[in-house]
């Protein structure tokens, strides 16, 4: 749209390679939290880096996500000198303990907030009942056009049996025990099936190992797979799954699955967010019931037109997330702040 943007983040090791397009700020460390194992900088020096970051450079928008989360945040809130936006992401049934804890410093921080996005009603929920403020739903995006257009190449690991088709964070809340319980039910009925398990995270080992130990063939754990490929896994899967348990305020590679055409199921955690609607846009499960994703994932092996259709209408879903929309709005919003 002719904008410029510069992004600015730590990352994992410290160092970032050279064709990177973000800024670096800082290493991560390990931060648990309910199902989740995220990477994030909690250094409290970390305000000398913003410093020198902002040094000679003048924005008219500082758009933070979690602004809240650690002290990078905090810095750009009170160094920034432009309209100041937040993105809140986090989902949360129960308390969130960290903003409980660190409730008299966010009320501080979240005076220099100008504008406040949540990327789903269920993260303005989680977010509004420890900061009371007016808050823009705008939902996370997607590059429409890369994965519905993706050519039909099929990755070895594919094949032409039926395949169901995990992509995400290898970790706790990502439900993948309950995935591995309902495909032992598919597998019993369709002995051909293959579980192809997309992504990078701590438990990976563990969960090779339960499924060996489970007896489970054709369970494949692929680790890492480069973006220019990803399309086309999503084109040939057969279904698409994410057994999320909790803390999911929005699926992103839920949302790819359904841009790339690709049948999906989820649970009540992220479905109605992203999905839509039970059985019109694809079929929603209770999170924790492996009996529930079987029952789902074989309707949609054995009833192909419903499939088709259920995938067809997610399709349409899913232009509205396309980043082009998603980015109008954010600018509108912008502008009524006054940048």
């Amino acid at each position: 749209m002719g904008h410029e943007a510069v992004i600015a983040g730590p990352s994992g090791d410290g160092r970032l390679p050279q064709d990177a397009y973000t800024h670096h700020l800082g290493g991560t460390m390990s931060f648990i939290s309910p199902g989740d194992a995220a990477r994030v900088n909690l250094n409290p020096r970390i305000h000398k880096s913003v410093e020198r970051f902002l040094d000679g450079r003048r924005f008219d928008v500082y758009h933070l996500h979690e602004p809240f989360l650690g002290f990078i945040g905090a810095s750009f809130l009170r160094l920034g000198q432009g309209i100041k936006v937040g993105t809140f992401h986090t989902s949360r049934e129960g308390p969130h303990l960290p903003y409980i804890v660190f409730w008299p410093l966010i009320q501080h921080w979240n005076r220099w907030l100008n504008g406040r996005v949540a990327v789903s009603e269920v993260a303005r929920k989680t977010i509004s009942r420890y900061v009371r403020a007016e808050y823009q739903v705008i939902p996370n995006g997607i590059d429409f056009d890369r994965f519905a257009c993706a050519d039909n190449s099929v990755p070895d690991v594919m094949g032409e049996a039926p395949t169901v088709l995990f992509v995400g964070r290898i970790e706790a809340r990502k439900g993948i025990p309950y995935l591995l319980q309902a495909f032992r039910t598919v597998k019993a009925k369709h002995p051909a099936a293959r579980l192809v398990i997309v992504g990078e995270g701590g438990l990976r080992s563990a969960y090779t190992k339960l499924a060996a130990e489970m007896g489970l063939k054709d369970v494949y754990f692929q680790g890492y797979v480069i973006p220019a490929v990803l399309p086309s896994y999503y084109k040939s899967a057969s279904v698409f799954a994410s057994p999320s348990t909790v803390n999911e305020s929005f699926g992103i590679t839920l949302l790819e699955a359904m841009t790339a055409g690709t049948p999906a199921i989820a649970t009540s955690i992220n479905g109605s967010n992203t999905l839509g609607e039970d059985g019109v846009t694809g079929l929603i499960v209770p999170p924790k019931d492996s009996v529930a994703m079987a029952t789902a994932i074989l309707r949609l092996l054995e009833d192909r037109p419903l499939a088709r259709g259920m995938a067809f209408n997610a399709q349409e879903r899913a232009r509205q997330f396309d980043w082009e929309a998603v980015a109008e709005r954010l600018l509108a919003y912008y502008t009524e702040l006054g940048a």
